[in-house]
């Protein structure tokens, strides 16, 4: 899809010297570039951004900049090791924070109509009619759409039309990794919400994010430009 055109910048170093410069330093378990530091430094990283992600989302119409952040920040800084986690963030939310809000609106004002619908028809006949399923039906699509928005709207840099159409492809083209992606996000709410303390809050979000990046990435890269020879792009693998 020629439209594409990627918001991302050229990295700093080939995939090769960043494997090279990690085996010059060593890999002993204790050692400062050791496996458990390693993994403790991304876990106090990942707490750190679901911590600020979280706040951001206070203002209820900051949750879609946020979302697109958190998502941004993690596959840049955490997955592909490049920059710092809290200033990937924080630079993301400045450049998405005003089209982020209206996205936010629209889907919220979208999925606050459908809800009213269905609950209106369900509530007026007193059990499942062909309107109540239409809206349920459309409430999937919608919840499906949005799952793909905001790592899309965290890549690409397109007109917010374009960035629900391609949205709404990606979430058919990849139906299998759709429902599993949303049935996980789902599952972890629930269980957020009816089993886990509080504090767990501050690091299974960006826990999940991490690990939606692995579909949502191959997904993604099947409309990403391709990068020039002799270049490497930070979400390249």
């Amino acid at each position: 899809m020629s439209f594409l055109i990627s918001r991302n910048i050229r990295s700093g170093k080939s995939k090769g010297e960043r494997k090279a410069l990690k085996k010059q330093k060593g890999a002993g378990l204790l050692s400062y570039d050791g496996k458990l530091i390693g993994f403790l430094n991304k876990m106090g990283e990942i707490i750190l951004l679901d911590m600020v992600f979280l706040v951001c989302c206070l203002p209820v119409v900051t949750i879609g900049p946020a979302l697109t952040s958190l998502y941004y920040a993690t596959m840049k800084s955490i997955r592909r090791e490049r920059g710092y986690p809290l200033r990937e963030f924080f630079s993301s939310m400045k450049r998405t924070l005003a089209r982020g809000v209206l996205l936010t609106v629209v889907c919220l004002l979208w999925l606050l109509a459908l809800f009213f619908g269905r609950d209106y028809f369900l509530a007026a006949d007193g059990q499942q009619t062909a309107m109540s399923v239409l809206y349920s039906f459309l409430i999937f699509v919608s919840t499906c759409i949005i799952l793909y928005l905001f790592p899309v709207f965290s890549r690409f840099d397109m007109k917010l039309t374009q960035i629900l159409k391609l949205s709404f492809v990606m979430s058919i083209r990849f139906l299998p990794l759709t429902i599993l992606d949303l049935a996980g996000t789902a599952l972890i709410g629930w269980v957020l919400i009816y089993f886990l303390p509080i504090p767990c809050f501050f690091f299974v979000l960006g826990l999940w994010c991490l690990a939606l990046t692995f579909p949502m990435e191959k997904a993604m890269r099947a409309y990403m430009p391709k990068a020039d020879a002799g270049e490497e792009q930070w979400y390249d693998k």
